[in-house]
């Protein structure tokens, strides 16, 4: 009786600590840049659209994370890689799940966000219409 109870503990232990499946597959500055040279890549960022504005990477879209993304995200193509992005990197994980869940099997995400970003000054800028 003794062994089958350490054997559940054991086992509990076991697959308690066991790791989770990753959301999306973190990637550098370096890394992203090349990911983003492929046609086949969908570049998302999530930040607010000011924020957009202010600078993003070449390419992006922008879908801000907030009650309408699941919505957002279905127009995406689920076959092909995608590569989110935000400021700091806690919102792209959020999002990163949320794609999981919807069924993106490729995802990225930009480690430590655009504040981590080394290659700034290839941040676009877009400007209001006058």
């Amino acid at each position: 009786m003794r062994v089958l109870a350490l054997a559940f503990i054991f086992l509990g232990l076991m697959f308690s600590c066991s790791p989770k499946e990753s959301s999306a597959t973190m990637v550098t500055s370096q890394e992203m840049k090349e990911l983003m040279v492929l046609d086949s890549v969908q570049l998302i960022d999530v930040r607010s659209l000011e924020a957009f504005r202010e600078g993003h990477l070449k390419g992006a879209q922008n879908l801000v994370y907030d009650d309408e993304f699941v919505y957002k995200i279905s127009q995406l193509d689920k076959n092909k890689p995608v590569a989110v992005y935000c400021r700091t990197g806690r919102r792209s994980e959020k999002c990163s799940s949320i794609l999981r869940d919807a069924g993106f099997k490729q995802i990225y995400q930009l480690k430590g966000g655009l504040t981590q970003w080394e290659f700034k000054q290839e941040l676009i800028k877009d400007t209001l219409p006058q």
